[in-house]
């Protein structure tokens, strides 16, 4: 399909004429992307370093890339938008707007996308000091099954976190993995709505008092049981 070129004069025209305002930094940029997801409408811009990347559509969860060297590769592209996660330039559209540009581009689902520019982004500052003051995740719904092809630990998490909310540690104990894996996780699905991240005193508040307990080292060997049979 045709694409777009970035240098275009009457590209670069058009998207200066927007008149809403833009959002940068990545506290901001994270909250306004799930708010964006949750309300499943509206239409934004990404750029970053000036350069427009990633068209949204949040109403039919598409994104449509619009810088030729990348169009073509959605993980090319993950990897450019989650290295400069905290440089990234969001704009809201009007609809009219959104359909002039994406007009004759490639659509890409949506969600896939920003999960892996969560894995490829190193700007989390913010949601790691939460995680490791003991804040606990809590998964809403299971995410896209196409997000965790081949990913037997985010299959993992996902069935723990659907029952009960948990803290980094505590998925590192239940299901015998390292902090890295679920830190990678979590980023991803917080990114894309999947999941809250609750402060201690209001899971403490929250917390079912009649719910039994299940030791770490025995839901490990659970899944490490399981593992070796499916192997």
């Amino acid at each position: 399909m045709a694409s777009i070129s970035v240098a275009a004069p009457e590209y670069r025209e058009r998207l200066d004429s927007a008149s809403s305002p833009a959002i940068t930094g990545s506290k901001p940029l994270t909250r306004r992307l799930r708010q964006q997801l949750w309300a499943k409408s509206g239409h934004a811009l990404l750029s970053l370093d000036g350069q427009p990347r990633l068209l949204l559509d949040f109403a039919h969860d598409h994104g449509v890339p619009l810088s030729a060297n990348i169009a073509a590769s959605p993980a090319s592209l993950a990897h450019v938008l989650g290295e400069g996660f905290g440089r990234i330039v969001f704009q809201a559209l009007p609809a009219e707007r959104f359909e002039t540009l994406a007009r004759h581009q490639f659509h890409q689902p949506l969600r896939p996308i920003l999960w892996q520019i969560a894995q490829h982004g190193g700007d989390w500052q913010d949601l790691d000091h939460r995680l490791f003051r003991h804040a606990r995740i809590r998964l809403l719904r299971w995410p896209d099954f196409r997000l965790l092809a081949h990913q037997h630990d985010g299959f993992r998490l996902c069935s723990l976190l659907l029952k009960r909310a948990c803290s980094v540690d505590e998925c590192q104990q239940l299901l015998d993995l390292d902090a890295a894996t679920v830190l990678a996780f979590v980023r991803s699905a917080y990114l894309c709505g999947y999941a809250m991240v609750e402060t201690p005193d209001a899971v403490v508040a929250d917390a079912p008092a009649s719910r039994p307990a299940i030791t770490g080292s025995l839901l490990a060997r659970m899944w490490r049981s399981l593992r070796s049979k499916t192997a």
